[in-house]
C-alpha cells in the first residue's frame, strides 16, 4: 500500500494549487492559440485583397480627375466653337492674335514674350572695393 500513495493524483502539489485539471488548461491554451494562428491566416490572405482594392480605388478617383477635366474642356471647346460660329469679332481676334493676320494696310509689330526671372534664393548683397581691398 505505500505504492499506492505515491500513484495517488491528489498528492501530487501542482494539482492542488490550479485547483482544476491542468489538462483542461492546456486544452483552452491551445484553443486559444488555435484561434489566433487562424485569425493571422485569414488577415495574411485579405491584406493583399485590401491593397489591390485601395489601388483600384486610387485608380478611379484619378480617372474621375481625368473624366472631369475632359469634360471641362469639352465644354469650352463647344462654347468656343459656338462664338466662332456666331460672332465675327471673335473670329477676328483668333485671326489677330493666334495666326498673325492683319487687314491690309496694318502693320503688325511683334514683341518678345514677358520672360519671368526667377528670384534667387539668397539676397545679394552689393560690394565695395573697400571690401575687396581689406580681405
Amino acid at each position: 500500500m505505500a505504492g499506492a500513495r505515491y500513484l495517488d493524483p491528489s498528492s501530487i502539489p501542482l494539482k492542488r494549487q490550479s485547483g482544476g485539471n491542468i489538462w483542461a488548461t492546456l486544452v483552452h491554451i491551445t484553443q486559444v492559440i488555435t484561434g489566433i494562428v487562424l485569425l493571422s491566416g485569414l488577415m495574411l490572405f485579405f491584406v493583399p485583397v485590401l491593397e489591390k482594392a485601395k489601388l483600384l480605388n486610387d485608380q478611379k478617383k484619378d480617372l474621375n480627375r481625368e473624366i472631369t477635366a475632359a469634360q471641362e474642356q469639352q465644354q469650352q471647346l463647344m462654347v468656343e466653337t459656338e462664338q466662332m460660329k456666331n460672332d465675327p469679332a471673335y473670329v477676328e481676334h483668333i485671326a489677330r492674335d493666334r495666326l498673325l493676320m492683319a487687314r491690309p494696310g496694318e502693320k503688325v509689330l511683334l514683341f518678345d514674350p514677358y520672360v519671368i526671372t526667377p528670384v534667387p534664393a539668397k539676397p545679394m548683397t552689393p560690394t565695395t572695393a573697400n571690401d575687396d581691398v581689406s580681405n
